[in-house]
């Protein structure tokens, strides 16, 4: 079994047996979010891992040098599909009317408080769509480029036969969001009084960025070594490269959202928000990733 497979099986054990034990009542009902999180981490996975299993399934049915994989525009399908969820996500975000309709379904659930001090006054204008400045279109192509590279470097993944790339991407990303978080709740504003980007987002500190990147990077370097061929200081650059330019993908889509007055861009994953609040750390990192990866591979 390869590699890959194993960190599936790990991975999905893993997930499961913490989804598991946050289901026990008593823990349930004394920490509802976490279960949520840890509920929609256990559906975005299986659906990931599903379709990456899926996908690795070769045709031997021909004769041929090196195998084909019939079953990979699968994968290619769940990554369309984020696009396409995504873009509805943005679309629904600057038509007024759709807006109000996600701001006071964030505000039944607990999601979004009634005032926040950056929301815009209530507009009664009658057009259809808000009228697009500099930020709305950096954001837009910035997810365009995630859809496409994601496409491309499955690809690319696929022809060089390279397929823990895959996971190290993605994961590489989303320890940062974790490790940022848990060194931002130990460490936020001791060393520095002032946040990393109060105006955009007040909740991040300096110390979270900081020493939750340096552990991330360490994290995923370590899943690099295991996953992908490449050498420990490819990996380490690498790693710690995804983990800077997730901090600025955050905070890209978090100037978004507060331009916006909105709390989280959906309701479809429990915990996490929106597709686009779970993506927003590879906006930037896999478009880089994808091109250095396809220009020195």
């Amino acid at each position: 079994m390869t590699s890959d497979l194993r960190f599936v099986i790990v991975l999905m054990m893993v997930v499961s047996l913490t989804w598991g034990i946050l289901a026990i009542p008593r823990l349930r009902q004394r920490l509802p979010k976490i279960y949520l999180i840890a509920r929609s981490w256990w559906l975005m996975l299986a659906a990931l891992c599903a379709c990456y299993v899926i996908a690795k399934i070769t045709d031997d049915s021909q004769a041929l040098p090196s195998p084909t994989y019939p079953y990979q525009w699968l994968l290619i399908a769940f990554f369309v599909l984020i696009g396409l969820r995504g873009g509805y996500e943005i679309r629904r975000i600057w038509c007024p009317q759709s807006k109000s309709m996600l701001i006071e379904k964030l505000q039944a659930r607990g999601l979004q408080p009634i005032t926040l001090p950056f929301m815009q006054p209530p507009s009664h204008s009658t057009q259809a769509y808000t009228r697009l400045n500099l930020l709305d279109l950096l954001f837009s192509v910035a997810f365009i480029a995630l859809v496409v590279s994601l496409i491309g470097l499955q690809q690319l993944i696929w022809q060089r036969a390279q397929y823990g790339v895959l996971f190290f991407v993605l994961f590489a990303s989303q320890f940062n969001d974790i490790a940022q978080y848990l060194c931002g709740r130990f460490l936020g504003h001791k060393l520095f009084k002032r946040g990393l980007a109060p105006t955009i987002s007040p909740n991040k500190s300096i110390e979270g960025a900081l020493f939750g990147s340096m552990l991330a990077a360490v994290l995923a370097t370590l899943l690099g070594l295991w996953l992908t061929p490449f050498s420990w200081w490819v990996c380490l650059l690498a790693a710690y490269g995804l983990a800077v330019s997730g901090i600025a993908g955050d905070l890209l889509e978090s100037a978004f959202k507060r331009q916006h007055g909105i709390k989280d861009t959906g309701t479809m994953l429990a915990g996490h928000g929106g597709v686009l609040d779970r993506v927003d750390s590879l906006l930037i990192g896999v478009p880089l990733f994808t091109l250095f990866y396809w220009l020195l591979g």
